[in-house]
Order: structure tokens, then sequence, then C-alpha cells
């Protein structure tokens, strides 16, 4: 049996917390699914996202580092998603689809973001700044299931100044050897 988004969202939050990371404990608890899609019909997929858990906690002053479940990434509150639409409604990329929502957001702006059209599955796009955006991912539990991966096998670790860091060699292998071939 296939493990659902949910459960390959435990696994990442399973290992945050085996790398005693301080996003656990300001991990928002998730959304009942009637008030995720008060935003409009949103893929069932972006519904268990934020079923999981709805952002984190901020607070002024705090550590970027503290929040971030990717290096670099925290998750977004749905409000918060929905508020940065309106930011990117130039983006050719994004009008290919009928609706987007930003799931994962830098310091810096950069965001990934499920892009859907039609009964199709969403897709992750990444949005850089400066960068056209791209597809990076075929669908949303591929992009968890590479962030597992990235932490089981040595892709994500805690640098010596205990931030989380990306090896970019290693990620770049487990991209080509799991969601390249997809």
């Amino acid at each position: 049996m296939e493990e659902s988004l949910t459960d390959r969202l435990d696994d990442l939050e399973w290992w945050l917390r085996v790398l005693r990371r301080p996003v656990v404990d300001l991990l928002v608890p998730g959304l009942p699914p009637d008030r995720i899609t008060r935003y409009g019909p949103l893929p069932p997929v972006v519904v268990e996202w934020f079923a999981w858990h709805d952002g984190v906690t901020r607070a002024p002053g705090q550590d970027h580092q503290d929040v971030e479940v990717i290096p670099g990434y925290l998750p977004l509150a749905l409000a918060e998603a929905v508020g940065m639409r309106h930011g990117y409604e130039d983006d050719p990329v994004l009008a290919l689809g009928d609706g987007w929502l930003p799931l994962l957001a830098s310091e810096e702006g950069d965001l990934f973001a499920a892009l859907w059209s039609g009964e199709h599955e969403p897709r992750i796009v990444e949005i850089r700044s400066g960068e056209a955006t791209r597809i990076e991912f075929p669908d949303l539990p591929a992009m968890v299931d590479l962030f597992v991966e990235c932490f089981r096998s040595g892709g994500f670790t805690v640098a010596d100044d205990g931030r989380l860091s990306a090896d970019q060699t290693r990620y770049d292998e487990l991209y080509d050897a799991l969601i390249a071939g997809r």
C-alpha cells in the first residue's frame, strides 16, 4: 500500500525531531478541511498539506533557521500563502494552470508552490527571484519523498554551527535518482 501524503509529511517531521530542529515545536496544528476549502476549491493533496500543519509560529527577531523544515525554507500558513499570490500575477508559468498556491518560502522570497489544472495532480513549481519559474516536481508526494530521502541519505544535514544545510551534489544525485525518471 502506498503511503499517503500525510504519512510522508509525518516522516519529514520525524527527521526534524531526530535532528532536534527547533521548528518541530513551532509547527502550527493543521486546519480542518472545511476551513481550508473556504479559500476556494483546492486539490486534495493541497488540502492534506494544510491539514498537516498550518505554517509555523513566528515572532519578531526570530532566527529564520528556527522555522526551516528544509534548508532555507519554511512552511507557510494557508492565509499567508493565499495573500502571496497577488505578487506573482504576471508569471507566465503560473498562468498555465487553473490555480496555484505557495507551500514553502525562503527568507529571500523564493517559493515552492503547487500548480494545478483541471483534475490533474498538482505539479510543484519553484519560483526563484530573478529566475524563470520552472516545474520542479511532478507532484507534491514526490517533493516530500525527496526531502525525506535527503535527510536519510545526507542531502540535508545539520552543520557544525547547528544550522540546517544542503549538500548540493548529494541533493542533485538524489533528485536524479528519485525525480528525474518519473
